[in-house]
């Protein structure tokens, strides 16, 4: 991605997310909070990989749970999303036979056990998306606990690595930008960043956050 390019996504980004365009969105009409750069991305990712399952933290109102539903369905594999939060309040929709809901901490171990239990000991491919809390602390045992699930040629998405100053809410604080940096730097070797995909339109709320595991 060229300079210019670049210095225009990050101009488009901080606009469109700071006038709120993204709270605004629904897929369905079940709400969605993700950039429609990103969600083109993530279909394209599913289509060509041959993504089976996808674990999402962060179910929230549950779009991005019908969003990959439908994809994995119109695909035919034998996959299911495994969507986990700590609450259900937000849900607009309950009940899908391609998604498993689970409520519980998605940073937790024992969480990370439920997970495993449900994902066939033969799988193919899976895309994880880690989009809930975005302190750092959390999103650094999310990465120790659901990345070790995560097997050669499997997709790890980390939403938000723009907060914190990446281009923007500069005041968030460490966020998941700087988990993801120290847990790759703690564990060299794991994943290879997906520059050409990141980069492709200019303009993602996932900066850095695009990784194959290796």
């Amino acid at each position: 991605m060229n300079e210019r390019f670049a210095r225009v996504g990050a101009a488009y980004l901080q606009c469109y997310y700071e006038l709120g365009v993204w709270k605004e969105q629904h897929y369905r009409g079940i709400r969605i909070l993700k950039a429609p750069t990103d969600l083109w991305n993530y279909q394209e990712i599913l289509s060509e990989r041959g993504i089976e399952w996808v674990v999402e933290t962060g179910t929230r109102h549950g779009g991005s749970a019908l969003y990959f539903a439908d994809l994995l369905e119109l695909a035919g594999g034998p996959g299911k999303v495994i969507t986990l939060d700590v609450d259900h309040d937000s849900l607009q929709l309950r009940e899908h036979p391609r998604i498993e809901f689970l409520r519980a901490d998605s940073g937790a171990p024992a969480t990370a056990r439920a997970v495993e239990q449900l994902l066939p000991a033969v799988r193919g491919p899976m895309f994880m998306i880690l989009d809930s809390d975005h302190s750092k602390a959390h999103v650094a045992r999310e990465l120790e606990v659901l990345a070790p699930l995560l097997r050669r040629g499997d997709y790890l998405l980390v939403e938000d690595t723009c907060v914190n100053g990446h281009p923007v809410r500069p005041d968030f604080g460490p966020g998941p930008m700087e988990a993801l940096e120290e847990y790759l730097q703690a564990h060299p070797g794991m994943f290879e960043r997906d520059v050409a995909r990141e980069t492709k339109f200019g303009f993602t709320f996932a900066p850095s956050g695009y990784l194959v595991k290796l």
